[in-house]
């Protein structure tokens, strides 16, 4: 990166930049090699600059939350890694709606609508990412998504311009949206809810993190579930029947409690990751036919 350009970014107000920073310190891995520079803006007009600044110098950009999805390779990021987090998480109430914006945490919001008498997110209770993070893939769990509450996400473009996508634009699937294909950051999120007591919401959401605490590694440094759910199966199920619970290269292990997660036990790189995720993908390929996707984001250089 030239002295120009790094220039350039120190100057921006409202920005707090680090280089050489090891991703490892900011994935729920643990695990990543440096990026040229990571960079955490303290408000919304400052986010647009430092997006301006790096399109007009042409630079790669990387936008996280919790850092909860993703598998950042042992050379790092040649570019900037820009990380929201709370300083871009407020939450406010209108009505039977919460405004909050990406930075958020997930988990946070659950716990504010139940406080408010808002249902529609207690399935949510415990996920650990950003609100950001949890639209961009249309996150969900225990029959839920994010985007069936989503009534509008306001998204900063490569320009510096806001604009309000609907859910028919943002196309939500399986663990899609249309984010995924678009060079855009998402600034807030208004998710529209229903009423309820909170009591009765609080239960719900507490009968759900003793669920996931039960069956999953929460525990432990991973990334959440690493593959998707194929068509009218499981991918923990089809994992552990092909024998691979508890299979180990280096530091990174199938989970012993829940087949679907791999864990850090130690000093994992992200090298030992993928290559168990290969490992695993064809093993289960050659006992049941089906390749496996995943769902983890894997980015950066070897």
């Amino acid at each position: 990166m030239s002295a120009t350009v790094t220039h350039a970014l120190a100057g921006l107000a409202g920005v707090e930049l680090f280089a050489h920073e090891p991703m490892s310190r900011h994935t729920s891995f643990g695990i990543g090699g440096p990026a040229d520079i990571l960079a955490v803006p303290t408000d919304p007009s400052a986010l647009a600059a430092l997006v301006q600044t790096c399109r007009q110098a042409d630079l790669p950009t990387l936008v996280i939350g919790n850092g909860t999805n993703i598998i950042v390779r042992d050379g790092g990021f040649r570019g900037v890694v820009i990380k929201l987090g709370e300083a871009l998480g407020g939450i406010r109430r209108q009505g039977r709606r919460l405004i909050a914006q990406s930075g958020a945490g997930l988990d946070r919001l659950c716990v504010q609508a139940a406080e408010a008498g808002l249902d529609g997110l207690a399935w949510a209770a415990g996920i650990p990412g950003t609100v950001g993070g949890a639209v961009w893939m249309n996150a969900g769990a225990n029959g839920g998504e994010v985007g069936q509450a989503v009534r509008r996400v306001t998204v900063l473009n490569t320009a510096g311009e806001h604009l309000d996508l609907t859910p028919a634009e943002l196309d939500f699937s399986y663990r899609h949206s249309a984010l995924q294909q678009q060079p855009l950051v998402v600034l807030e999120v208004e998710f529209e809810l229903v009423e309820g007591l909170p009591a009765d919401i609080r239960r719900a959401m507490y009968e759900t993190i003793e669920k996931r605490l039960s069956r999953q590694p929460l525990k432990e440094r991973s990334a959440g579930s690493i593959f998707k759910r194929p068509p009218g199966d499981f991918a923990g199920r089809l994992i552990d029947c092909s024998g691979c619970k508890g299979l180990t290269i280096g530091g990174a292990q199938i989970s012993a409690k829940h087949a679907g997660f791999i864990v850090n036990v130690g000093g994992a790189t992200a090298r030992d990751v993928l290559q168990l995720i290969e490992q695993v993908r064809q093993r289960v390929h050659e006992e049941h036919g089906i390749w496996l996707e995943q769902e983890v984001c894997v980015v950066g250089e070897d």
